[in-house]
């Protein structure tokens, strides 16, 4: 039984005898530990290090992290290697879920696109060292981004969800969240319909 079905994975990579969906679940995931100046092009910043395997050529090492669909930063100290902290560069479903029900739209001042036409962007780039957290993500439509990223304004947040935008000539516009709690006014016709 075990070679037959070895033998259906390795010819058709999904055995018939099996129900198809039972693979499904089934990842791989890969940890490679690049040293960051590695990482960025470097030859002296160090090995980079498969897990359960050993070094491996550092170009190697470049392509897999960029090729990789999400990966975690690990940060650790330089001389005992302690981890220190860990960040990752796409927000977990959790924290999409957070901040969609915190920014409902785009968090640009007088935009209205709703919150699932935009994009979770960091305010403070991840490539400058800003964390991925509800305090530096936020909704921003296409535009807005592009606007951020390719134009004289800036961006920075000053906690529980108000998001700043500095325009070229220094003017501050604030963006607070939308409210949680909104008070719709009853039609005269009657009472109350509790």
């Amino acid at each position: 039984m075990r070679a037959d079905l070895f033998c259906e994975l390795m010819l058709t990579g999904v055995p018939a005898s099996c129900d198809g969906d039972m693979f499904a679940h089934i990842t791989a995931q890969i940890q490679v530990t690049v040293p960051a100046l590695t990482l960025a092009g470097g030859e002296t910043g160090g090995p980079a290090l498969l897990a359960g395997h050993g070094a491996i050529d550092q170009a190697f090492a470049r392509r897999l992290a960029g090729l990789a669909p999400g990966w975690d930063g690990v940060f650790s100290d330089p001389y005992s290697g302690e981890v220190l902290a860990v960040d990752r560069y796409r927000p977990s479903a959790q924290i999409k879920r957070y901040l969609a029900a915190r920014d409902e739209r785009c968090r640009a001042p007088g935009c209205t696109r709703p919150v699932h036409r935009c994009d979770c962007d960091h305010t403070v780039a991840a490539v400058d060292g800003g964390p991925t957290c509800a305090e530096n993500l936020g909704h921003v439509c296409r535009r807005h981004h592009t606007g951020k990223h390719h134009t004289a304004w800036r961006v920075r947040q000053l906690g529980h969800g108000v998001i700043e935008w500095i325009g070229p000539t220094g003017r501050r516009y604030a963006d607070r969240p939308p409210a949680v709690v909104r008070f719709v006014p009853l039609a005269d016709d009657g009472p109350p319909p509790f």
